[in-house]
C-alpha cells in the first residue's frame, strides 16, 4: 500500500481529519491570543509580552499532566470512537466561548478558553495514538504515524499563520470567532466517520481522582525500559520544540529586529520540516519500525540547533523591521531558515519511530494508558522547558545562546538514552550496513508472527549476518554467536548491547555451552526471537557447511517453531571470507549491491532436524532473484 492510498481508507481518514482539525483549532486560538497580546498591547497580571507567551504555553500543557492518566483509563475502558465524538462536541461549546472572548478583546476570557481547549486536548491525546493500532495493520503503523505527524504539523502551521495574520491584516474579530466555531463543527462531523474501536479492557476501574491514576500510569510506563526511554526521547524533543516555537515571535522581533511576518515564516519552515522529515522517515523505514533512524535524527537535531546558535544575528544592518520577503533576500535569513528546516527534518526521523515503538510494544489492554503516560511526561518536559527558558533569559542569555544550550543538552540526553537502550545504537549500525552499504530486500517477512518464541536458522556467508538479520526482522532478536567472536575487545560491548548469546562446544568451554542453552531457553519461554547460524562458522567457499545438531537440543528443551532463512548476496562482499578475507580480495560485489533475506515457512518442533533445516535453507537460497 502506498503512502497516499492509506488516506483513502475510511478506517483511517476519519481519525486523520479529526485530529488534524483539532490541531488547527488549538493552535489557531492560542496564536490569535498571542497576536492580540503583541499587536493590541493587551496585558495580563502585569507580565511582559514574552512572559505572557510562556504562561500561555504552560497553561496549555498543565492539563496534560493532570488529566492524561484519567483520559488513558477511559480510552482503555470505553469505545475510543465514541469518546472522540463527545470530545469534539464539547469543543464546539468551547469555541463559542472563545469567539465571544475574541470579539470583546477579553484577555481573561481568552485565557479561560485556552484552559478549556487544553483540557479537551489532554483527553484527546491518548485516543488518537491508541486508536491507530485498532484501525491499521501493523505494517501500516509507520505510515499512519508519519501521516499523523505530518498533518498535525501542517495544520498547526495553518492555525499559526492564520491566527497571526488575521490579527495583523485587521480581519474583523467576529469573523475570526465565526471561523473558529465553524471549523470545530467540521471536526465533529469527521469524528462521526471514525469506525468503532471497541474497549480493550471493559472491566477497568476508572479513578476520577487525577493524582492516583497519574501515579499508576507513571509506574505502568516504567515497566518496560524501551517504552520508558522512548517516552523520554519524545518528551525531550517536544521540550526543544516548545523552546523554539515560543521563542520565534521574540527571536524575530526583539533579537533580529524583523516584523512578526518573519515569525510566521519560521513557523511555516518548522511545520514543513517536520512534515517532510516524517514522510522521509516512512520512506526510509521500508514499511517497518526502524529504530536505526533515531540516532541519525538526534545527531541532526544537535547539529542544526548548534548552527542556529553560531549564526547569531547574520542579517545585514537595517533601520526598519524586515518583512518576510526582505528576510529571505538576505543570505543570513536563508541560513536561519535552513537551520530551522533541517532541525525539524531530522526531528521527524527521531519521533516517528519512537511513537511506533510505543504502539507496537505496549500491551493492547494498557496501550491508551501508556500513551497517556507519554503525554504526562511530555507535559512535564515542555513546562520545564518553558521555565528553563525563562530562567536562562533572566541570566541575560540571548535566544541564540538558549538554542546553543539546548543543542548541548540534546547531545547529553541522546548519549544517556543510547547508553540505557543500546538497541538504538546497534539498529543504527545495522541500518547503515543494510541500507547504506547494500540494498536490502526482505522476502516473506510476514511469515514471522508478531509475538511468541521462535528460532531463526540462517546460513552464514559473512561476519555481518547478524546485523543484516536485525535489519530484516521487525522484532528484537537474540543472536547465538561463537564465544571467541563475542569476546573480541573492540566489539564485545556491541554484541552485549545486541543481546548476543555466546556459545561454545562441550569440549572447549562446557560452562559457556551450558549458560548459552539456559539463556536460549529463557528467551524462548519469554516469547522472544532467537537466531542461530547452525553452520557454526562463516563459510570459506560460499557453499553451505553442514548444519550442526545443537538446534535440535534447543527445540527439544523448548518446543518452538523454527523458521529457515537464506541470506543471499553477502558472499563475495567485504565482510565475507571470499579470496581469503577482508584485506585480500577483488571487489567482486560493489557497494550498494543487492542483498536478499528470504524467510521460509516454519518447521514444526517435532520435525526439526539439522539436515531438514539445511535442505530448506539451501532451497530458499536457490530461489533468490
Amino acid at each position: 500500500m502506498s503512502q497516499f492510498s492509506l488516506l483513502g481508507q475510511k478506517r483511517f481518514s476519519g481519525i486523520f481529519w479529526t485530529q488534524s482539525i483539532g490541531a488547527w483549532t488549538d493552535c489557531f486560538f492560542k496564536q490569535t491570543l498571542l497576536a492580540l497580546v503583541v499587536e493590541r498591547k493587551l496585558g495580563f497580571m502585569g507580565l511582559s509580552h514574552e512572559n505572557i507567551g510562556l504562561l500561555a504555553g504552560a497553561i496549555f500543557m498543565a492539563p496534560y499532566f493532570l488529566f492524561s492518566a484519567t483520559a488513558g483509563q477511559l480510552a482503555d475502558k470505553l469505545d475510543k470512537a465514541s469518546i472522540i465524538r463527545k470530545l469534539k462536541l464539547t469543543e464546539i461549546f468551547f469555541a463559542v466561548i472563545g469567539a465571544i472572548a475574541i470579539y470583546y478583546n477579553s484577555i481573561d476570557g481568552c485565557m479561560l478558553t485556552l484552559v478549556f481547549f487544553a483540557v479537551q486536548a489532554a483527553f484527546f491525546g491518548p485516543l488518537k495514538y491508541a486508536i491507530l493500532p485498532q484501525l491499521l495493520q501493523e505494517e501500516e503503523l509507520v505510515t499512519g504515524n508519519a501521516w499523523v505527524e505530518t498533518s498535525t504539523n501542517l495544520f498547526i502551521l495553518a492555525g499559526t499563520i492564520m491566527g497571526t495574520e488575521f490579527i495583523l491584516r485587521g480581519v474583523p474579530d467576529y469573523a475570526i470567532g465565526l471561523l473558529l466555531v465553524t471549523i470545530s463543527c467540521l471536526g465533529y462531523f469527521f469524528s462521526n466517520t471514525i469506525p468503532v474501536a471497541p474497549s480493550a479492557n471493559p472491566s477497568l476501574h476508572v479513578n476520577l481522582n487525577p493524582f492516583v491514576p497519574t501515579w499508576q500510569t507513571l509506574k505502568l510506563i516504567a515497566q518496560k525500559r524501551a517504552i520508558l526511554n522512548s517516552i523520554l526521547g519524545i518528551s525531550w524533543f517536544w521540550a526543544l520544540g516548545m523552546v523554539m516555537l515560543n521563542a520565534f515571535p521574540f527571536y524575530t522581533t526583539d533579537y533580529l529586529k524583523c516584523s512578526l511576518e518573519v515569525s510566521t515564516l519560521l513557523f511555516l519552515v518548522f511545520s514543513v520540516g517536520i512534515a517532510v522529515g516524517s514522510m522521509w522517515c516512512e520512506r526510509l523505514s521500508y514499511g517497518r519500525l526502524e529504530l536505526g533512524l533515531v540516532p541519525f535524527g538526534s545527531m541532526g537535531i544537535s547539529l542544526f540547533l548548534g548552527a542556529l546558535w553560531l549564526l547569531g544575528d547574520p542579517l545585514p544592518v537595517h533601520t526598519t523591521p524586515l518583512k518576510a520577503v526582505e528576510f529571505l533576500q538576505t543570505g543570513g535569513g536563508l541560513a536561519i531558515c535552513a537551520c530551522v528546516f533541517f532541525f525539524c527534518l531530522f526531528s521527524g526521523f527521531f519521533i516517528v519511530p519512537l511513537y511506533t515503538l510505543i504502539q507496537q510494544r505496549s500491551d493492547p489492554e494498557t496501550r491508551a494508558r501508556v500513551i497517556a503516560g507519554n503525554n504526562i511526561v511530555n507535559a512535564v518536559f515542555m513546562v520545564s522547558a518553558l521555565a528553563a527558558t525563562a530562567w536562562l533569559r533572566s541570566l541575560h542569555l540571548t535566544l541564540p545562546q538558549v538554542f546553543g544550550v539546548s543543542a548541548l543538552f540534546n547531545m547529553a540526553v541522546a548519549i544517556y538514552i543510547y547508553t540505557l537502550i543500546p538497541e538504538f545504537g546497534v539498529r543504527f549500525i545495522a541500518y547503515l550496513i543494510a541500507h547504506g552499504m547494500y540494498r536490502l530486500k526482505v522476502v516473506g517477512e510476514g511469515k514471522i508472527p508478531h509475538d511468541g518464541g521462535l528460532i531463526l536458522a540462517a546460513n552464514h556467508p559473512s561476519f555481518v549476518d547478524w546485523l543484516i538479520v536485525m535489519a530484516a526482522v521487525r522484532r528484537p532478536v537474540h543472536f547465538v554467536m561463537w564465544y571467541t567472536y563475542f569476546e573480541k575487545p573492540v566489539v564485545r560491548s556491541l554484541f552485549k548491547a545486541a543481546g548476543v548469546i555466546p556459545i561454545s562446544s562441550a569440549r572447549l568451554r562446557p560452562q559457556i555451552l551450558a549458560d548459552a542453552f539456559a539463556s536460549i531457553k529463557q528467551a524462548l519461554e519469554n516469547g522472544e526471537v532467537v537466531c542461530i547460524f547452525p553452520e557454526g562458522t562463516v563459510t570459506k567457499t560460499g557453499e553451505l557447511n553442514t548444519f550442526r545438531n545443537g538446534i535440535e537440543k534447543m527445540v527439544a528443551e523448548t518446543p518452538v517453531p523454527v523458521y529457515p532463512m537464506a541470506l543471499c548476496g553477502l558472499w563475495g562482499s567485504y565482510f565475507s571470507r571470499y579470496k581469503g578475507g577482508l584485506t585480500n580480495r577483488s571487489r567482486r560485489r560493489p557497494l550498494r549491491s543487492h542483498l536478499e533475506v528470504i524467510i521460509g515457512d516454519p518447521v514444526p518442533p517435532e520435525e526439526v532436524k539439522a539436515e531438514v533445516l539445511q535442505d530448506r535453507v539451501a532451497r530458499l537460497g536457490s530461489e533468490k532473484l
